[in-house]
């Protein structure tokens, strides 16, 4: 496989990741109470119900960071995504949402006469792994304790190595860098959600937690 002919698989994999991953997140934010409901609308992804954000600022903030994940993505440095949800005041993690994610382009046939490497069946097929992680999104609800609702979020990305941020749209959150302090215990329950693989896209996520589920 030529760098070029890498390059471009690894594209349109993570262009179909990104856009995944901002549903999740609006849906996880609705899931687990991070703002209140009335400020999410039904849609459908992968014909699963879904609840998207009506608020521009919202929207714009999430948008922008998951844009950012494809930039390193698109370099094959992006190891795991984490949603981070954290006491407002003190910035303390309650709760990670973290996506795992691997993408090997080394071993995918190329010989597809689309334009896109990424043929339709493989495409259908990475498709609907992602369909069965918005699925068991839905539920998560059920498997994690309740919040308290002093609640903020953000999403991080780490990489292989140390990366300069210098978009405004992330920040340096003690515990999911190296200057340690706010992260969440090294005790907290962790929650197995859901993991696939299909074609070169390996995912799993799972959420830890400081608190039980009663």
């Amino acid at each position: 496989m030529t760098s070029g002919t890498r390059e471009q698989l690894l594209h349109e994999v993570s262009a179909v990741f990104c856009e995944f991953l901002e549903c999740a997140t609006h849906t996880i934010l609705f899931v687990r109470n991070v703002y209140p409901a009335e400020l999410f609308e039904r849609r459908r992804k992968y014909n699963v119900p879904v609840r998207q954000s009506r608020h521009k600022d919202l929207n714009d903030y999430i948008s922008g960071a998951v844009a950012d994940v494809k930039i390193w993505m698109d370099r094959g440095l992006v190891e795991k995504v984490v949603l981070s949800i954290e006491d407002c005041s003190t910035r303390q993690q309650i709760e990670r949402f973290v996506f795992e994610v691997d993408v090997d382009v080394t071993g995918q046939p190329t010989n597809s006469p689309s334009k896109g490497l990424v043929q339709a069946h493989s495409l259908a097929d990475l498709e609907d792994a992602l369909r069965q992680v918005l699925l068991k999104i839905n539920v998560a609800d059920s498997l994690l304790p309740s919040l308290s609702k002093d609640i903020t979020f953000s999403l991080y990305v780490h990489t292989p190595t140390t990366v300069q941020q210098e978009n405004d749209n992330w920040e340096a959150l003690p515990g999911e860098g190296p200057t340690g302090g706010g992260a969440i215990a090294a005790e907290a329950a962790l929650v197995p959600l859901k993991s696939v693989h299909s074609g070169a896209l390996r995912l799993q996520l799972y959420a830890q937690s400081q608190g039980r589920r009663q």
